[in-house]
């Protein structure tokens, strides 16, 4: 899948009829090495021992086929496919530029930071703002100088560690073949998830907010942090940094049209009794999923300290 040999995607009829794109790709982008794939394939590896100039040649042929096909499979799966359309058939732009849209990049271990940004997506369209949204490791690297408006919402792990889906983005960072004006035509934001209990509270968001700002970019505003410890966990300080962004994006803090977004389930309606429902708790099993018997239930968190929050050991069968 890394190497694109097996793209990754699906197709959801209901986003549809929300008037969104239903082609969504998941491996949104190439990154693995599609010669050492091969070299674990029979046929290929019986040609690259009998004729190894002519396995080169058809590594670059099939490396050209896989590039051509996940640059196609980009442009089906962006929100504006008509615009994108028109933009490849008039040649007024490449398919993947930014233009005058925003660009927001997520680093997410638990889907917290995912979640933010595609909600700051939604905000964005209906304040009139066009814009994407992906995980910082699937966008192109190269193209980060090339978009307008950055905004990064990345989350930090444990002791300061930077999530998975964002770990290869913040290495070529630190390239010292990187001009000091690297970045020099974009704007930027940046807003960190973290728990201040820990010495490294918001690293993640931290480092990449200073790198940033070394590389020449222009920082729209001062970075956002929040703290999972506060009342309302990371949405305090969510809250309260959204109204600077929309200020400084030149946006309306009230939205110019409000969607109700499309049911995430849907209530069925059985006749029966209290004293007999219908449907036991052993019926009830998610599709996919295998019914676990509950063996241990341990809490591990004090309860004379009043600790908020609950953390148990569980043991299944």
């Amino acid at each position: 899948v890394d190497s694109g040999y097996w793209p990754l995607f699906r197709y959801n009829p209901e986003l549809a009829a929300s008037g969104n794109n239903p082609f969504q790709l998941d491996s949104r982008k190439v990154k693995g090495d599609l010669f050492k794939l091969l070299a674990q394939e029979n046929r290929f590896a019986s040609v690259m021992r009998r004729d190894p100039k002519h396995a080169q040649e058809l590594d670059e042929k099939l490396k050209l086929a896989v590039t051509e096909k996940n640059q196609l499979l980009q442009v089906l799966s962006k929100e504006d496919l008509q615009g994108q359309f028109h933009k490849l058939v008039e040649g007024l732009a490449d398919a993947g530029g930014a233009g005058d849209s925003i660009t927001i990049l997520y680093g997410s271990e638990t889907g917290n930071a995912e979640e933010q940004a595609k909600n700051l997506l939604q905000d964005a369209r209906a304040r009139g703002l066009t814009g994407q949204v992906s995980a910082l490791d699937d966008f192109d690297f190269e193209e980060l100088p090339n978009q307008k408006v950055l905004i990064l919402v990345v989350s930090t792990c444990g002791l300061g560690e930077f999530p998975q889906n964002c770990k290869a983005t913040w290495i070529k960072l630190q390239s010292q073949d990187l001009p000091m004006t690297w970045l020099s035509g974009v704007k930027f934001g940046v807003f960190g998830l973290g728990d201040s209990t820990y010495c490294q509270f918001c690293y993640a968001a931290a480092s990449y907010d200073v790198r940033l700002g070394e590389l020449g970019g222009q920082r729209l505003l001062q970075r956002g942090v929040g703290d999972d410890r506060d009342e309302d966990r990371y949405y305090t300080g969510w809250e309260n940094w959204l109204p600077e962004l929309w200020t400084a994006l030149g946006a309306p803090q009230v939205a110019l049209q409000r969607e109700v977004p499309p049911p995430c389930y849907r209530i069925d309606l059985s006749p029966g009794e209290v004293g007999s429902p219908p449907v036991t708790d052993e019926d009830i099993v998610p599709p996919g999923a295998t019914p676990l018997t509950l063996l241990t239930n341990r809490l591990l968190t004090p309860e004379c300290i009043g600790y908020d929050r609950d953390i148990r050991h569980y043991e299944f069968q």
